[in-house]
């Protein structure tokens, strides 16, 4: 047998996948921190410590079992690489396809010099991360005037069984998303379980606490990095948080980071927790009668549905995503966008900070509040792109590029047929936020006025040529041209005192997209 390498990226972390050995004496295992890619974007810093925990743990438990596995410090990955099959004489290299479009292309460009043939398992299909492998996402997609993520997610409905009865949808209809909007004011969210960190992630913690140029705090850590605790936090949610997941999935409310929301993306997205086991459990779970389909249907939509399509459409428009610039924004990011405490506007102050302290907001808050922001106000779509890779915890270029360029400022038309542009009002309606706000949602005008209304048809106007051919946006027009003249022009010179006043950050923050 061929002395073997087993290289396992920081997001392989699970044995089921082709990348890490089935048996102890198949090969030696080797997991990379990189230096280049560490220090490529200001990440989070409790992102940082999750990942490189969540390493070190998943060496420590191989080890444990009697395999050869360690966590190497290098340069970059592909460094780390050269220098162990050098070490060990390494005939041969087992990896996954790297997630990200950077790593990919700088092992396929070392791929002669690495000193051992390197063998790359698809990271999606039978058997490994995905449901699906890119070959079946493109044989979909190809031939397709349009790509919608609804055509998609019930094709993958047809394809796995989830939630069907024979070729029919479970409940008669694909989506409850229509039972998905109640606001939660005047609940109380149940607890979420924050995990304690182990003396390991303790000393990691230490380290990156120290490391200059990235953002937030380590204090408050409490993510899952081992396959148990993620496990530990699925079975949280289902047992308390799952049943009414479905009808507050889009609401918010002040002080409340997590409400509802199942937390298991950050896992998900290390495979400590796989796609495929998470809806097997919201299948039980829903043929067991303790999840309403609502709750059920809106979770699977989720995982089976936006995560394969993002992922598929990720891999199809790059390396374009990241120059895609649709409605030529240029606007560079705000500094609240780092800072929360320099917004007055309770939404962007609240959501915001949650990110700070938490690597964390939840899919309305980065859509609706955040997403919008940026979509009205013009931010150059990089800058808000680069923003949400670094300061998530479960952010990654596959995920995040595309969710941020096509849906949340519509910088790229290949999957969305209108921008998600909205006034203050769907904020008012979905959160608590506005009755602590200086502003006054209910104002488009004058220094009161909540800005996002202002926003919201300054943005209109100045992409009138494009939008108003949109069937869904002509009737807004409509709406417009019947406002006297000059309540018009106090709405837009509101807007343009209000865009006068954004500060970029102080902070020189670099990005290196293709860093490894």
């Amino acid at each position: 047998m061929k002395r073997t390498l087993f290289f396992v990226g920081p997001w392989d972390l699970n044995r089921e996948l082709p990348c890490v050995p089935r048996e102890a004496n198949e090969g030696r295992v080797l997991l990379v921190e990189s230096e280049a890619k560490g220090s490529a974007l200001p990440y989070h810093r409790q992102k940082l410590v999750l990942v490189l925990s969540a390493m070190h743990h998943f060496a420590k438990e191989l080890r444990a079992d009697g395999y050869t596995a360690r966590v190497t410090r290098a340069e970059s990955y592909v460094a780390a690489l050269r220098a162990e099959i050098e070490i060990t004489k390494a005939e041969r290299v087992v990896a996954l396809r790297p997630r990200e479009w950077g790593l990919e292309r700088a092992l396929e460009a070392a791929r002669d010099s690495l000193g051992a043939p390197l063998e790359l398992f698809d990271d999606g299909g039978e058997g490994s991360h995905f449901l699906l492998s890119r070959e079946e996402f493109r044989a979909w997609a190809d031939g397709k005037r349009q790509l919608r993520m609804h055509d998609f997610y019930v094709w993958m409905r047809k394809r796995t069984g989830y939630l069907m009865d024979g070729n029919q949808p479970i409940g008669g209809q694909w989506s409850f998303d229509a039972k998905n909007r109640q606001h939660a004011r005047g609940t109380q969210p149940p607890r979420v379980p924050r995990h304690t960190p182990d003396p390991l992630t303790q000393q990691i913690m230490k380290r990156v606490a120290r490391w200059p140029n990235h953002w937030g705090s380590v204090e408050g850590f409490g993510w899952p990095v081992t396959r148990a605790a993620a496990i530990e936090e699925l079975d949280h949610f289902f047992q308390f948080r799952a049943e009414s997941f479905g009808r507050y999935q889009d609401a918010m409310l002040q002080g409340e980071a997590f409400l509802w929301h199942s937390l298991i993306s950050p896992s998900i997205n290390l495979s400590l927790l796989s796609p495929r086991e998470v809806c097997e459990r919201i299948q039980l779970e829903f043929t067991r009668g303790s999840l309403p389909i609502e709750s059920a249907e809106g979770l699977l939509r989720q995982v089976l549905g936006w995560r394969e399509f993002i992922r598929g459409i990720y891999w199809r428009r790059m390396p374009e995503l990241r120059t895609a610039n649709l409605l030529g924004a240029t606007r560079p990011l705000p500094d609240f966008f780092w800072e929360p405490e320099k917004t007055d506007l309770e939404c962007l102050r609240q959501s915001v900070g949650h990110v700070r302290d938490h690597g964390y907001a939840h899919h309305i808050q980065r859509l609706m509040v955040q997403g919008n922001f940026a979509l009205l106000a013009g931010v150059d779509p990089l800058q808000i792109s680069h923003w949400f890779w670094a300061a998530f915890v479960d952010a990654y270029e596959w995920v995040e590029l595309p969710n941020v360029v096509g849906m949340a400022v519509y910088a790229d038309d290949t999957f969305t047929t209108k921008p998600y542009a909205a006034s203050g009002n769907y904020i008012a309606k979905m959160s608590d936020y506005c009755k602590s706000c200086p502003y006054d949602v209910k104002q488009r005008s004058g220094p009161e006025a909540c800005p996002y209304n202002s926003l919201f048809w300054s943005f209109m106007q100045r992409h009138r040529a494009r939008l108003s051919q949109n069937p869904r946006l002509a009737v807004l027009y409509k709406s417009w041209d019947k406002l006297p003249q000059d309540e018009q022009r106090a709405t837009l010179s509101t807007a343009e005192r209000f865009l006068a006043a954004l500060q970029p950050p102080e902070a020189a923050w670099s990005f290196d997209d293709d860093a490894c």
